[in-house]
């Protein structure tokens, strides 16, 4: 714990009064400050909606300038990753009210506070997470004689001994698999057969369209279809506004150079300033954008995936399909919410590229 005294660059604030945590992230890890600043900011903003009042507190605890998020992130992408944790917790709750003293574990838990959510007073909690993030996880989230951190990769089978499943055992995946291939994800169903026959696990999943090179703007599938050019534009630009802004003050050099390296369009950029940047993006066919910011998201494109839940049946034929839905699905249009918000819920819905799945193993 350390006085937050370096404030954010770019005329940011310099708090010398209240006491706060110093972390330090980077790659995939860092995504987890990205998921709890969305989940406080949907908190905060549509408290009707959606309220995780132990986010917005961490929020507040950790020193890291997360007006860069704000800056970096469009509000329809921030929106998605607190939609999910609406769908998850209905999911576990759901479990709960039905199986009261169940384990349940949280793979890729990264900041997540949904025990917080949900607890019943009677479950039993595990967040698993790797090393590094589960280190400072415990000093901002220590464990509790119902909940235990997990310090080890889900790829890694020795956590299987970890837990304890006399009552059962209910798993939620957030938006973990897309980081990993379909061969690594159909290793770990088969070990869930394997140890934990009979439970059940809900996570997100990606459709193929998500990542197709279409001339959309995101591995999310951020765009509209050529027949809808008002509202395709007007997604592009805003999601390409907070990109400037990320690669601006968000990214730093050594990810610059290392997205630029690895892009798949036939050019790049000639630097990797925005003004390079910029030049070369507008040349770029339709077909290029949509392979270039699939390349971009996040520096990562979806690993594994899935149109329907039933192709997981043919990994293992001991995987049942409980139940799937679009991403948005009950969570209301509010007028509240920003019109490229609801355009977002209602485009990804419609083309079913973002779904939760429910799974039996």
């Amino acid at each position: 714990m350390r006085i937050c005294i370096q404030g954010c660059q770019n005329g940011g604030m310099i708090d010398l009064q209240q006491t706060k945590m110093k972390i330090n992230l980077s790659g995939m890890p860092l995504t987890s400050l990205v998921t709890l600043y969305s989940r406080a900011k949907i908190s905060k903003e549509h408290a009707s909606l959606f309220n995780d009042a132990k986010a917005v507190e961490l929020v507040e605890q950790i020193d890291y300038c997360f007006s860069l998020l704000e800056k970096s992130g469009a509000d329809f992408t921030l929106f998605a990753n607190a939609a999910r944790a609406m769908q998850l917790d209905k999911r576990v709750k759901a479990y709960i009210k039905e199986h009261p003293h169940v384990s349940v574990i949280n793979l890729g838990a990264g900041f997540e506070t949904e025990f917080y959510r949900v607890d019943n007073g009677i479950i039993r909690w595990y967040d698993l997470d790797l090393p590094e993030l589960i280190e400072v996880r415990k000093q901002l989230l220590p464990e509790t004689d119902r909940s235990t951190c997990i310090a080890k990769s889900f790829l890694d089978p020795s956590w299987c001994q970890d837990i304890n499943t006399e009552n059962g055992l209910f798993m939620i995946a957030g938006g973990l698999f897309r980081y990993f291939g379909e061969t690594e994800v159909h290793q770990f169903f088969s070990l869930l057969a394997d140890r934990f026959p009979g439970c059940e696990i809900v996570f997100e999943a990606e459709s193929k369209s998500s990542i197709d090179v279409d001339g959309s703007c995101g591995a999310y599938g951020v765009g509209w279809n050529d027949d809808e050019p008002e509202k395709k534009d007007a997604m592009q630009a805003e999601y390409m506004k907070a990109f400037e802004n990320a690669w601006k003050m968000f990214f730093p050099q050594v990810q610059k150079d290392m997205m630029i390296g690895a892009l798949t369009t036939s050019t790049r950029p000639q630097s990797a300033k925005w003004d390079d940047f910029e030049t070369w993006w507008d040349q770029l066919s339709a077909q290029e954008k949509g392979k270039a910011m699939s390349d971009f998201f996040f520096g990562f494109t979806c690993g594994c995936p899935l149109e329907d839940a039933s192709e997981m049946t043919v990994w293992d034929n001991r995987i049942t399909v409980v139940d799937q839905f679009p991403l948005f699905r009950g969570i209301p249009r509010d007028p509240s919410l920003s019109k490229s918000i609801r355009q977002f819920m209602d485009y990804t819905d419609e083309k079913g590229r973002i779904k939760i799945f429910h799974v039996r193993v």
